[in-house]
């Protein structure tokens, strides 16, 4: 066997691995509708901002927000409460407070900050509508 052929061998083999993986045999394509659902999930890829602190903080305090039944989960549509979840993304922006602890400017402290408390008043409404229940 000489290298030429090792290599599409060996491209047969991926081949088969991934339309396996995808569900499917060698030699059938997709149908359009994956197609056409793929090319309409790329056109969301589009270009982002740079990443912030601000940003970061952000992001986790919406998804707080939603584990605190604030906002619908965006997958469901339905507001849940699920405090361990809540208790965590909390913690982990807590801790990202205590890193960056004197290495912020001072907007990137306010929203931190304000965060935490928004999110921790709220954690304790929760928990309390919780042992109500």
């Amino acid at each position: 066997m000489t290298d030429d052929d090792k290599i599409i061998e060996e491209n047969r083999a991926s081949d088969a691995w991934e339309a396996q993986a995808k569900g499917q045999s060698d030699g059938d394509m997709p149908p359009d509708a994956d197609r056409l659902a793929e090319e309409e999930i790329q056109s969301h890829d589009v270009p982002l901002p740079p990443p912030t602190l601000v940003t970061l903080a952000s992001g986790l305090a919406a998804q707080a927000m939603v584990s605190l039944g604030v906002f619908p989960n965006p997958a469901t549509g339905k507001s849940v409460i699920l405090l361990n979840q809540a208790a965590h993304l909390i913690d982990m922006m807590d801790l990202l407070n205590e890193k960056t602890t004197g290495n912020r400017t001072d907007e990137e402290t306010k929203t931190l900050e304000n965060a935490l408390h928004e999110l921790r008043m709220i954690y304790l409404a929760a928990q309390k509508e919780i042992n109500k229940k």
